[in-house]
């Protein structure tokens, strides 16, 4: 078994998180990471590979959707929808006008809306670049927040997921991150002034 975790185990979290950051909401990209990185903490995989699988993944994963929102998705919402999707895709595109750089870091952090991110964003006709720039810092941000906590925490951090849900270890993660570059400011702002 400590050998097919070793031989598969960076590929399976990359697997898994592509497809359901691609869309697929029912998959476990986020118990896939926190695995990968609980395993790295007991010596069976390299925590920066599993990190860096999940992050590009993530990254991947949301551009394969964003590519096919903006491809056929509007004429699957329609199919599906029908006159209610017109609505619906000028709502989404005036909120990716307003919104959609917070909108792609911030749903990294929602399993059902990690998933689906990237097919909103497409549709709703999201700038490319803009895009691409959140999804990589998004993607960053998650992968190495919840891959770090999961290292760290260990045994703590699975017990938090199976009991909180990814919501709960999300939210830390983003605490922890704005702690840290809160600080990291801070720090400049001082020397800055000194």
């Amino acid at each position: 078994m400590t050998h097919f975790v070793q031989e598969f185990g960076v590929g399976l979290v990359f697997a898994v998180v592509f497809f359901e950051v691609a869309g697929l909401p029912f998959i476990p990209g986020e118990t896939a990471l926190i695995t990968g990185a609980v395993l790295a903490q007991q010596g069976h995989l390299s925590l920066t590979a599993v990190i860096s699988a999940a992050v590009g993944a993530a990254v991947a994963g949301a551009t394969t959707g964003y590519v096919l929102g903006r491809w056929r998705g509007r004429q699957i919402f329609e199919a599906v929808l029908g006159r209610r999707a017109r609505k619906m895709i000028d709502r989404s595109e005036e909120f990716f006008d307003k919104h959609g750089g917070k909108a792609v870091f911030f749903a990294r952090f929602v399993p059902i809306l990690r998933a689906t991110v990237g097919w909103i964003a497409g549709i709703g006709g999201m700038n490319w670049w803009r895009f691409m720039m959140w999804n990589v810092i998004g993607g960053a941000a998650w992968g190495i927040g919840i891959g770090l906590a999961a290292f760290y925490a260990g045994k703590a951090a699975v017990e938090a997921a199976q009991r909180y849900g990814a919501i709960g270890i999300g939210s830390v993660a983003v605490i922890l991150l704005l702690v840290i570059g809160g600080t990291h400011l801070w720090r400049r702002r001082v020397e800055a002034s000194s």
